[in-house]
C-alpha cells in the first residue's frame, strides 16, 4: 500500500464510509455524513471538498485502467439521490475522458461542496458495484482493492451525521399536504421563484435521463436506417428513462403488466423486462426521443444520431436556461401522453390530470379511458406524483408540466 499523509488518509476513509452507505441504500446517512464535514480543514479533519477531490481522482484512475472508459461497464443511474442527481451524469462523462479531477475546481465553485462530494462518493460506490458485478466479486472486496482503508497515526473522531427532524405522523402529513395543495395550484406560478423552478427540473429523474442520453450519443452514435436505436442499444437507451428492456431477434410474448398499470390506487410496482425487436415497440422511449429531437437536443439522421443545434441550451448550468428546460419538459409530457395513442385516450388522460390538479378531492379514473402506464412513466420521471390514486403536479414543476398536459388535452387522432 502506498503511504499517504494522515490528512489524505482521513479523507479516503471518509469516502469509503460514505460509499458503503450509498451501496447499502442508506442514502440519508451518506448525505448526512457529508453535511457534517466542515468546508475548511481543521486539525486534519476531513472536508467535503477534499473528499470530493479524492473521489474524482479515484474515478479518473479507475476509468483509465479498469475497462470503464470503453463502455464495457456502464453506470445506470436509476436510483441516484435527488440532491446529487444533476452532477452524477457529468462526473461519469468527465471520468470517461480522464478529466473529472481537472474539472473539480469548476464543480466546487458552482455547487455546494457536500453535494459535489456526494455525487463523487455515489459514483465511487456505483463504479465499485459495477466492477464487482462484472467480476462476480463482492462490493467490499473490490472496494478494498481500489480504495483500501488507510492507517492513520492519530485517528480523528468519525463525522457525526446531522440529526434529522422527527418524523410527523401520517395524519399530520396528510393534513399538511392537503393544506399545501389548496394554495399551490392557485399561486405556484406567481410565488415559485425562477430559481426554484429551475432547481426542481434539473433534479428530476427525467433530466438525469436527458443527460445520460446525451452522454450515450457523445459526438455521434450509429442508428438504424430508419433513425432508431440499434437492437444492441435498446437496453442502454431505455435505461436512461428507467425502463428495463432488451433488444431481441425473435418476437416474444410480453410479460404481464403489474396491477399498478391498470389501477392508480395501487402504488407503482416494478415493471417486467420488455423484450422487443425494435425501439418502436416501447412508446415511452419513442416519446422521449421525439421530444429531444423536437427541442433540438439531438439530431437524428439515416445513419447516426448526434447533438442537435440546440444541444448547448441543455447544459442546465444556470437559471437562465429555465425557458429551455421548461419547454423540454412540456414537450416530453405531451409526447408521453400522445405518442402512438388511439382515439381520444390521450385527451381524456390529459383532462383527467388537469381536473385532478385543480381539485382537493381524488378524481376517479376510468381505466378504459385513462392511459395509466403513461401516467406511471411521468411519475417515474418525477414530473407528477400519484398517491392513493390522486394525481398531483409538484408546484415548482407546474408551469412546465401543465403546459404539456394542456397540449395533450387537444390531441385527437
Amino acid at each position: 500500500m502506498t503511504p499517504v499523509s494522515d490528512a489524505r488518509a482521513h479523507n479516503m476513509n471518509t469516502l469509503r464510509e460514505v460509499a458503503q452507505a450509498f451501496n447499502g441504500q442508506d442514502h440519508d446517512r451518506a448525505l448526512a455524513l457529508l453535511e457534517s464535514l466542515d468546508a475548511d480543514s481543521v486539525d486534519g479533519l476531513p472536508t467535503s471538498g477534499h473528499v470530493a477531490e479524492v473521489a474524482v481522482q479515484s474515478l479518473d484512475a479507475w476509468y483509465s485502467k479498469d475497462g470503464m472508459r470503453n463502455g464495457n461497464v456502464r453506470i445506470i443511474q436509476r436510483d441516484v439521490p435527488r440532491s446529487v442527481r444533476k452532477l452524477t451524469p457529468d462526473l461519469e462523462a468527465l471520468a470517461r475522458k480522464g478529466r473529472a479531477h481537472r474539472s473539480i475546481d469548476s464543480l466546487l465553485r458552482r455547487n455546494p461542496q457536500h453535494l459535489v462530494a456526494g455525487a463523487g462518493a455515489y459514483m465511487v460506490s456505483a463504479t465499485v458495484a459495477a466492477l464487482a458485478d462484472q467480476r462476480d466479486a463482492t462490493f467490499e472486496s473490490v472496494l478494498d482493492e481500489l480504495l483500501p482503508e488507510q492507517q492513520v497515526s492519530e485517528p480523528v473522531p468519525a463525522p457525526t451525521p446531522v440529526a434529522k427532524p422527527a418524523k410527523t405522523s401520517a395524519t399530520e402529513t396528510t393534513v399538511a399536504t392537503s393544506q399545501q395543495h389548496a394554495t399551490a395550484t392557485e399561486t405556484n406560478d406567481e410565488t415559485t421563484s425562477s430559481a426554484d423552478r429551475y432547481t426542481a427540473i434539473v433534479e428530476t429523474r427525467f433530466m438525469a435521463g436527458v443527460k445520460e442520453l446525451q452522454h450515450w450519443v457523445g459526438e455521434s452514435h450509429p442508428v438504424t436506417g430508419t433513425g432508431l436505436p440499434k437492437r444492441a442499444d435498446i437496453k442502454n437507451v431505455a435505461a436512461t428513462i428507467g425502463i428495463t428492456a432488451e433488444g431481441v431477434a425473435k418476437k416474444q410474448d410480453p410479460e404481464p403488466a403489474p396491477a399498478s398499470d391498470t389501477d392508480l390506487s395501487i402504488a407503482a410496482q416494478p415493471q417486467p423486462t420488455r423484450y422487443v425487436q425494435s425501439a418502436q415497440a416501447i412508446p415511452e422511449v419513442m416519446a422521449f426521443l421525439a421530444a429531444l429531437q423536437e427541442c433540438g437536443v439531438i439530431e437524428v439522421g439515416s445513419t447516426k444520431v448526434q447533438p442537435g443545434a440546440g444541444a448547448q441550451d441543455f447544459g442546465f448550468e444556470n437559471v437562465d436556461q429555465l425557458d429551455a428546460a421548461e419547454q423540454l419538459v412540456a414537450t416530453y409530457v405531451r409526447e408521453t401522453l400522445t405518442y402512438a395513442t388511439q382515439g381520444d385516450a390521450a385527451a381524456q388522460t390529459a383532462k383527467f390530470v388537469l381536473d385532478a390538479a385543480a381539485s382537493d378531492t381524488p378524481a376517479v379514473a376510468d381505466d378504459a379511458e385513462i392511459l395509466v402506464p403513461r401516467l406511471r412513466q411521468l411519475e417515474a420521471m418525477e414530473l407528477i406524483d400519484i398517491v392513493d390514486g390522486v394525481v398531483r403536479i409538484p408546484a415548482p414543476l407546474a408551469a412546465a408540466v401543465r403546459s404539456g398536459v394542456e397540449q395533450a388535452s387537444q390531441h385527437t387522432v
